[in-house]
């Protein structure tokens, strides 16, 4: 199924694609019309996986059904979002770049390119805030996070989910592709190191809970210690077990950041 464009096998996506709206939509408190934005989230995701499968595969045709398929889906859910809550039409403009950018990565077979990871990471980070905002126009956000505070507080835990995502982005290419590449070895703990003095900043103002600080300095080693011990040993880890723990290591920076 994967091979023919039906089924993502971007595995570390899945948590990516899951974890920015729930999180807004718990921040905020749940609609039902979350449902209509979650719909239109992750099967224009699976759309555009099977988008990008039939572009680098120059267009053959046995990739084109999935496309159609899940194109009319999220059409289908969109219409149905943009009825109900045509406000958030206003987010359409801050997608569409990311869209484009991520199409054309694929025509050219750089879909797992620097760039397109970026791309990918920041689309899924602005579902937290879209989340937030449907809420708001809806009138369930609670009164203690209502107004522009709340706002303020929205984009930083989105800020903090993203660079962790984007951090991820950048171990797992430290513990498969670039291994041996000591400079982003380097890169990579550097950036860890940079977002968990910055958490840790905004916990001791009382903005973020400690926890979700350290979290951070946990993943900062992770970051360190595994790529080292990859290194000691002389082979590369498991990506399945990397996997794993990413999936582990996501939901304890969620999970800290909603207590």
């Amino acid at each position: 199924m994967a091979s023919r464009g039906w089924v993502p096998n971007y595995h570390g996506a899945w948590v990516m694609i899951l974890v920015p709206p729930f999180v807004g939509t718990i921040l905020s408190s749940f609609h039902p019309g979350h449902l209509l934005l979650l719909g239109t989230w992750w099967t224009g995701y699976f759309a555009f996986f099977s988008t990008g499968q039939w572009l680098r595969s120059s267009k053959k045709p046995r990739y084109l059904k999935p496309v159609l398929v899940y194109g009319a889906i999220t059409a289908l859910f969109g219409l149905a979002l943009a009825i109900a809550v045509p406000r958030l039409l206003i987010w359409v403009p801050v997608f569409l770049p990311l869209v484009v950018i991520t199409m054309w990565q694929s025509s050219v077979r750089k879909d797992r390119s620097v760039l397109n990871n970026t791309v990918t990471v920041l689309a899924a980070g602005l579902l937290t805030p879209v989340a937030f905002h449907l809420a708001t126009i809806l009138g369930t956000v609670p009164a203690d996070r209502a107004g522009i505070g709340g706002w303020e507080w929205m984009w930083l835990a989105t800020a903090s989910l993203t660079a962790y995502f984007l951090g991820t982005a950048l171990y797992v290419e430290t513990n498969i592709r670039e291994r041996e590449n000591e400079t982003f070895f380097w890169i990579s703990v550097g950036y860890h190191v940079v977002c968990a003095a910055g958490v840790t900043a905004l916990a001791t103002s009382g903005i973020f809970p400690v926890l979700h600080a350290i979290v951070w300095w946990l993943v900062a080693a992770r970051t360190y210690g595994v790529a080292t011990y990859s290194a000691r040993i002389g082979q590369r880890l498991c990506v399945k077990a990397i996997g794993i723990w990413e999936v582990i290591t996501t939901a304890a920076i969620a999970i800290s950041l909603l207590v």
